[in-house]
């Protein structure tokens, strides 16, 4: 970026001084004291001092900004840190950062002011602490610093280029893990009675449940009958995973909602080792955007993904149907949308 640097005459300021310095001359005249020739002489050449002083300073001072860590919890607060760096020996009284906070996802942002002093040669620091109270994915940049000459004639400016982003996930929010035995169960059955070569009668044997065998081939009638799980040997079996379709609607706070219930229950599957697949409507490339995860650093990446496109892109009335369309071979999925004004949640069959 160029740093084309720019100025702001004070009009009141320098017409204030100008009457000062008149002021000065007049009691010379009138007095015939050399302190107050010395003092005209001063205060003539004080301020080529401080507007050149104003523009070096600017020219090579230094921007960055400190962000402790990208990935954050719903409701943490996080420390945000201008830090001014200035190489030379001149020092400025005031300076203003403009910095735009904004969540890409829920498409708001909100204007910071900071005002601060510049040390002469050493680093200025100002932090800020901020708590984030909504999902998605924020960016903290600032484009202008300016700075105003010690005696406050002129405001130069000059565009800076910082940028840092955060991430804000729904984590605690979602600490209380849904059933998910339901679910589990009733996908099995689809399977089970639409997937050629895995019915039961195809079944080679049938034995206590051993940890690390998959979810998907555990019989859940037997196992409510004897009170244990009781998972089924096949001859061959297919891979699986659970598919969550988030139906997002034009709402912030609702989408909010969405996003936390399906960050719990993808949560809840990944604890049952059963590895999730995320599907979002994509408008800009009309396509489903597909995210697998079978851990919780896979999730919340999927999560930063899915922060990447505005709520806007990511609403279709039609998703449900196009699921059919672009997915031909889905047997189920569960379709998390809002209804009736709450969250609602349901198995569904890809028709």
């Amino acid at each position: 970026m160029e740093e084309k640097i720019r100025f702001r005459l004070r009009p009141i300021r320098i017409i204030s001084y100008l009457i000062s310095i008149g002021l000065d001359i007049f009691l010379y005249y009138v007095l015939h004291s050399y302190f107050l020739l010395l003092m005209a002489i001063v205060m003539s050449t004080m301020p080529f001092v401080s507007i050149a002083g104003a523009f070096y300073t600017c020219k090579n001072l230094k921007a960055e900004l400190g962000i402790g860590k990208s990935t954050l919890e719903y409701g943490e607060e996080l420390l945000i840190e201008i830090r001014l760096k200035n190489h030379v020996w001149f020092p400025a009284l005031q300076s203003s950062i403009k910095v735009n906070i904004s969540n890409t996802f829920l498409e708001n942002k909100i204007e910071r002011v900071l005002e601060m002093p510049v040390k002469a040669h050493g680093e200025s620091k100002l932090g800020l602490s901020f708590r984030f109270i909504n999902l998605g994915r924020f960016t903290v940049e600032a484009d202008t610093f300016s700075l105003q000459d010690i005696m406050g004639l002129i405001i130069v400016k000059k565009p800076i280029d910082i940028l840092g982003e955060v991430y804000v996930l729904p984590g605690s929010a979602a600490d209380a893990l849904p059933d998910v035995t339901n679910f589990m169960a009733g996908a099995a059955e689809v399977e089970e009675s639409t997937h050629k070569g895995s019915d039961f009668s195809e079944v080679s044997d049938i034995r206590e449940y051993i940890p690390g065998d998959r979810i998907r081939d555990i019989h859940w009638k037997i196992s409510a009958r004897c009170n244990e799980l009781m998972v089924k040997e096949r001859v061959a079996t297919a891979g699986s995973e659970m598919v969550l379709f988030l139906d997002f609607v034009k709402n912030e706070e609702a989408a909010q909602h969405i996003l936390t219930y399906t960050y719990s229950l993808a949560c809840a599957f990944i604890r049952q080792r059963l590895p999730v697949c995320v599907l979002c409507w994509n408008q800009s490339e009309y396509c489903f955007n597909e995210y697998r995860c079978a851990s919780d650093a896979e999730l919340a990446q999927t999560y930063s993904e899915v922060y990447r496109l505005p709520l806007t892109a990511r609403i279709n009335e039609e998703g449900m149907r196009l699921i059919g369309n672009f997915f031909p071979y889905l047997k189920t999925y569960i379709c998390v949308g809002l209804k009736d004004g709450s969250v609602q949640v349901g198995m569904l069959e890809n028709m």
